[in-house]
């Protein structure tokens, strides 16, 4: 925890108290261990603590949302509407992080959202952020647009920023311009499968 809050201190003194530092902890702490290590963390005004701990523990964090001021995002291992209603309905978030390829697709992904809005709580998806720029503009309550440069070997084109927004593609479709001659280079050598 110190050696976390030693980085933590350093980005913060690097980048002053206008920006927004997050932080993802992977499911990897026990309940104490959250508890803690959010009291640290709030003395560095951190944006959120992402999955803190195990996904299927809502009553876990129920407890450190009640403990802490730091806004609590969960999502990403999230399959399904009814575990967001459950999240929602107790309490035990701050920050929604659904995922339009985990959650089953756009309609699913929408009801999400609309539900978090129904409770107040920001959605900040999770991954694929070109098909989910698009999404994040039909919803009021999208706060974020999680940047991961994976795809761009596997692109065209990246997902357009303009003075620190996340710009919706204009060409119909999902928003991810697939550069097919690259991903089939990475089918292994001798594969009789080919994407077309």
């Amino acid at each position: 925890m110190h050696e976390d809050v030693a980085r933590l201190s350093a980005v913060r003194a690097a980048v002053g108290p206008d920006f927004e530092i997050f932080t993802d902890a992977n499911q990897a702490f026990s309940l104490d261990q959250a508890i803690r290590r959010a009291r640290r963390y709030e003395e560095l005004d951190i944006g959120w603590l992402e999955e803190p701990l195990p996904a299927d523990d809502i009553d876990g964090h129920l407890r450190l949302s009640r403990s802490t001021s730091i806004p609590i995002a969960v999502g990403e291992s999230l399959y399904s509407p009814l575990h967001f209603r459950e999240y929602l309905q107790r309490g035990a978030c701050s920050v929604v992080q659904v995922d339009v390829g985990r959650i089953g697709g756009i309609t699913p992904w929408l009801k999400v959202a609309h539900l978090a809005e129904c409770f107040n709580v920001a959605v900040s998806p999770h991954f694929l952020m070109e098909a989910h720029v698009a999404l994040c503009a039909a919803v009021p309550n999208a706060r974020w647009v999680e940047y991961i440069p994976q795809l761009e070997s596997l692109t065209t084109e990246g997902m357009t920023i303009k003075d620190g927004y996340a710009v919706p593609s204009r060409e119909a479709g999902l928003g991810i311009a697939w550069d097919w001659p690259a991903i089939n280079r990475q089918v292994a050598d001798g594969s009789r499968f080919t994407l077309v």
